[in-house]
This record gives structure tokens, C-alpha cells and sequence, in this order.
């Protein structure tokens, strides 16, 4: 045996755990996949016939759920292509913390879940709009629940809802 067997390629071991195959022609609208190592929302799928070698070829339009930018893929429809595991988590609001140093640097949040488990490394999301609705509502003393989703190991907060709300 060789020392490097069983090792994997460096950016491969990371990409394979945050991720899982599925064939191409198993997608839906409104599922995941991954296009150039982005997490994508399937927005639109389309299916060609059966071509001289056999396979029919899945055309898919997806935009990234962390940018929302447009992106298109080709995939045989027998083949896997890799789709990331998408979690959505709710959090309280226990703190907004701003950047004294630096005032153009997102706001960090003190966060916590259900379980009474904390996290600190949070930053306020890059939409302006909705981070400038989440200060307001927590300044103005309601309690705060965020809407995180993670992906691909990027965690962004994606909305928000007051706790009598809930």
C-alpha cells in the first residue's frame, strides 16, 4: 500500500462532503444543484430528445441562492451531477454588535436557536434594505427571529420575522 491511498484531492474532500450526486434527469424546479461549485435554486429545466449516442441531454437555469445570479447548465440526463445539502435554520436575535474600527463592515450578530445554543459568527446580510429592517426591529426592543440558510459552508440570513409574529 502506498502512503497516499485513500487520500483525496484536496478541493475534492471539501466540495464531496457538502454535496451529493443525483442524476440530472431527476431534477425538479425548486430543487438544488451546484453549477461552477455555486449553490443553485432550479428555476427552469428542459429535456432535448435522445440524440445518436443515446442520451437525452437536461438543460438547466438556476440562480444562485447566495447572489442570485443566473446561471445555465448542460447535463446527459442519465448522468449525476452534484447537488448541495441546503439546511435552514431559525435564530433569535441576542445582539448586534458594530464594528467600532471600521464602520463599512457588516454589523456582527449574537445569535440564538431553540436549543438554547449560541452563535456569534454571523455578520448582518449584504442586502442593505434587509439588514437596515433587522437593526430597526431590534432597536426598537421586539424580539427578532432571523432565517439562516447554509450551504456549501456559507451561512447568509436570508429573511426575518418578529417573534409574536411567529
Amino acid at each position: 500500500m502506498s502512503d497516499d491511498e485513500g487520500q483525496f484531492a484536496e478541493g475534492g474532500a471539501q466540495v464531496g462532503s457538502l454535496t451529493y450526486p443525483m442524476q440530472a434527469g431527476a431534477l425538479k424546479k425548486g430543487g438544488y444543484i451546484c453549477i461552477n461549485g455555486r449553490p443553485c435554486k432550479v428555476i427552469d429545466l428542459s429535456v432535448s430528445k435522445t440524440g445518436k449516442h443515446g442520451h437525452a441531454k437536461v438543460s438547466i437555469v438556476a440562480l444562485d441562492i447566495f447572489t442570485g445570479n443566473k446561471m445555465e447548465d448542460q447535463a446527459p440526463s442519465t448522468h449525476n451531477v452534484e447537488v448541495p445539502f441546503v439546511k435552514t435554520a431559525t435564530y433569535s436575535v441576542l445582539d448586534i454588535q458594530e464594528d467600532r474600527e471600521d464602520p463599512s463592515k457588516p454589523a456582527h450578530l449574537s445569535l440564538m436557536d431553540d436549543e438554547g445554543e449560541t452563535r456569534d459568527n454571523l455578520d448582518m446580510p449584504p442586502n442593505a434594505e434587509l439588514a437596515g429592517q433587522i437593526k430597526e426591529q431590534f432597536d426598537a426592543g421586539k424580539d427578532v427571529l432571523v432565517v439562516v440558510v447554509s450551504a456549501m459552508g456559507i451561512d447568509q440570513i436570508f429573511s426575518f420575522k418578529n417573534a409574536a409574529e411567529r
